[in-house]
């Protein structure tokens, strides 16, 4: 049986606060799927649904980075900040656990339900997150073995602006503008940490 195989950005602010260090195919990185904010609006790129019945773990890849999901919270961490409440997720979707931050919606609210042992649907871009620059419970590595990276080059002024580069190695040196995303095969379950 194959490992599966997953995409996330590598942002450029991640890269800094890992020293550049230069990645090559067959490294292995621990990583925590992070899918930003979702709103509760199917319009919107990144939204998420709620509900009590049960849904079976998906985690789809339709874009760069962009994935249609489903599973089951396991984690949650509410907050209310300014009479608008948010979430912060994990959610199992089967070979992957992944954290999403869930927006209030027009009234400030989450939705009924969301917490532990509801699920969650959903479409989101995710970043692999190495170095946390905030604190919080939420999140699990997830130990990943890198297949490939392939570079958007968005630099301005570059002649190969808008061009897409596939590369077995990303270089020890800053990138700004470029959108670099990683090519990876998820490491085995291994004993409890499935959940």
């Amino acid at each position: 049986m194959s490992l599966p195989e997953i995409e996330f950005e590598l942002p450029a602010h991640q890269y800094e606060l890992m020293g550049y260090p230069g990645l090559r195919q067959g490294e292995a990185l621990s990583v925590t799927l992070d899918g930003g904010v979702l709103l509760p609006d199917p319009a919107a790129e990144g939204w998420f649904t709620v509900q009590k019945e049960a849904l079976e773990p998906r985690f789809v890849h339709v874009g760069p980075a962009l994935y249609g999901f489903a599973g089951q919270i396991v984690e949650a961490e509410l907050s209310k900040e300014y009479h608008e409440e948010s979430g912060m997720l994990l959610v199992n979707c089967g070979d992957v656990l992944v954290r999403v931050t869930c927006a209030p919606g027009e009234d400030g609210r989450l939705p009924y339900g969301t917490w532990e042992t509801r699920y969650l649907t959903g479409m989101a871009r995710f970043q692999g997150i190495v170095e946390e620059e905030f604190t919080t419970s939420i999140g699990r590595p997830l130990g990943v073995t890198i297949w490939r990276f392939r570079r958007l080059v968005l630099t301005p002024g570059d002649t190969l602006f808008g061009q897409w580069h596939e590369t077995v190695e990303l270089p020890m040196q800053p990138y700004r503008y470029d959108r670099i995303y990683i090519t990876a095969h998820v490491h085995r379950w291994q004993g409890t940490e499935r959940l």
